[in-house]
């Protein structure tokens, strides 16, 4: 669970920059059952950033 904040522009500019779907696996959201989420690529306790380059958006899967 991130301890970070992650502001709703930034949810919004990963969200459109994945055209909506899972970056590592390709399923869109809407053939999900459940929201997916905004992911560190690098862990927060392995020093990743909160920002555009370091977050990905993940299906729960």
């Amino acid at each position: 669970m991130s301890t970070t904040y992650i502001s709703v522009a930034l949810r919004k500019q990963v969200y459109e920059r994945a055209n909506g779907c899972c970056e590592y696996c390709l399923i869109p959201d809407v053939a999900s059952f459940s929201a997916h989420e905004i992911d560190h690529i690098i862990a927060e306790k392995h020093d990743g950033r909160t920002e555009s380059e370091n977050l990905a958006l993940s299906c729960n899967l």
